[in-house]
């Protein structure tokens, strides 16, 4: 084919696959000379699996010519990266640590079984930060290296964006596969937490920790989440729902009913958020969204304490082996985490979780008006503070009450760097979540791949 394979959709691989008009070697052969071009210039990559890759290619070309199927799995025969927090049996997965450096693990994680049970082909282990933390990597944001990427799924987003990977999945503690989705104008999908399995991934904080989709359109993260949903008894938080949970490839055009967070979240950001949000909105209503302004009795800066008490107390928890014996290995803000994890009380954590419960029902009453909220993605645009990884203030809110959120494309700044808007429904409403986004996306648009620019020296 004429076409550049790794410009097009899940969707429209997944079609082109069906028709045997291209082969799975094919595809993996087009995504790895792209990453050969592009990977130099952004670092977004832990380990190119190319012998795996291939090895999986071929293999979904088989049952194609063999016809062993007569149904295949929207997945099947495209390639994907995996956060380098998934364990990949025989494969290294190091979680970007000294600590972890050659760890290789003897089995898969859940939602990779899931994938090579879907005919998935992994590509490569893209870059985290220090265990899926605030430590950021060396990865460059394509639109501008002066500019964060984001984090913690760092090397995921990148990846996507710079069409080295058509998806990847990442991880969300707070922030991390929304705003590194924003930053990067890419969609990221953080599901319902405990629609999937967490079973072999790193963890970070138990009660937060959700694994999330980064892929460039709204139907894509659709058909990509439908194939890696399920209950899994050895995951504590695996939710019995997962086993009900359904999702129609074709999802319909109704126009959604939108409940805009102005006050905190426009109160928080910069001129330029503020505009591209208003003009985002506009444009919906002007195609007949029903948007109404909703405040909500929540304190979202105490809110974003409490998080962080949660989190970094059950991070500091889940660490203390480690730490106790390889506390010099750690990177400094890791460090500064668990150390502060390690200094909270017994009874900060209990109130945390208490503001946390508060904040869930006052969440979930408000979707009895309104299918989804919406509000910005991040405060600003990309930071050029290289020493973190972002604004997580934005993000927290859905991940510490384990709602379902997504970040769509909402076109670029004055500088052409990406916008981003964030769209959050109740706990189990996924279907409807990506509706109203894709309708959304049919407004605003899906952004096109960067110009990816050197870093001026």
């Amino acid at each position: 084919m004429d076409n550049n394979l790794h410009d097009l959709s899940v969707f429209e691989l997944s079609e082109l696959l069906n028709k045997k008009k291209i082969s799975s070697v094919e595809l993996t052969k087009d995504f790895l000379n792209k990453i050969e071009i592009t990977e130099q210039s952004v670092n977004a990559f832990a380990l190119i699996t190319h012998e795996k890759a291939f090895e999986q290619a071929s293999e979904s070309d088989k049952k194609r010519k063999e016809n062993k199927q007569s149904i295949y799995s929207n997945l099947e025969g495209i390639p994907y990266g995996l956060k380098d927090i998934f364990d990949t049996r025989n494969i290294l997965t190091e979680a970007g640590s000294e600590i972890y450096k050659g760890r290789i693990p003897d089995s898969d994680a859940h939602v990779v079984k899931l994938l090579n049970y879907n005919g998935a082909v992994l590509l490569g282990k893209t870059i985290t930060t220090e265990f899926a933390d605030g430590h950021p990597p060396e990865t460059k944001n394509p639109w501008d290296p002066s500019r964060t990427p984001g984090g913690s799924s760092t090397g995921s987003a990148v990846a996507v964006a710079t069409r080295m990977l058509p998806y990847a999945l990442g991880t969300q503690t707070v922030g991390s596969v929304l705003r590194p989705a924003a930053y990067n104008g890419i969609v990221g999908l953080k599901p319902t937490y405990g629609l999937i399995s967490r079973t072999g991934v790193i963890p970070q904080s138990d009660s937060c920790d959700t694994i999330g989709i980064l892929c460039r359109n709204v139907k894509d993260a659709g058909l990509i989440l439908k194939s890696i949903v399920g209950y899994d008894p050895n995951d504590s938080k695996s939710s019995i729902e997962a086993n009900s949970f359904e999702i129609n490839n074709n999802l319909n055009d109704s126009i959604p009913k939108i409940g805009f967070l102005s006050k905190y979240f426009m109160e928080e950001s910069d001129e330029q958020v503020k505009h591209s949000t208003l003009s985002a909105l506009k444009s919906l209503s002007d195609q007949g969204a029903v948007i109404d302004e909703l405040e909500l009795q929540i304190d979202f800066k105490a809110g974003f304490q409490s998080h962080r008490i949660v989190q970094q107390s059950e991070m500091a928890q889940w660490h203390e082996p480690l730490y106790s014996k390889y506390a010099n290995k750690y990177k400094p803000i890791t460090l500064e985490y668990i150390k502060s994890g390690f200094s909270q009380k017994a009874t900060e954590y209990i109130d945390a979780l208490e503001f946390r419960n508060h904040m869930r029902k006052v969440f979930i009453d408000s979707f009895k008006s309104f299918d989804v909220l919406i509000m910005p993605t991040a405060s600003g645009l990309p930071p050029k503070d290289l020493s973190r990884t972002g604004d997580t203030r934005f993000q927290s809110p859905w991940t510490f009450t384990g709602l379902p959120s997504i970040a769509i494309p909402a076109g670029l700044s004055e500088n052409r760097l990406p916008q981003s808007l964030q769209l959050v429904s109740a706990p189990f409403k996924e279907e409807k979540l990506l509706t109203a986004a894709k309708w959304i996306e049919s407004i605003l648009g899906t952004l096109p791949k960067p110009e990816i620019k050197r870093e001026i020296a």
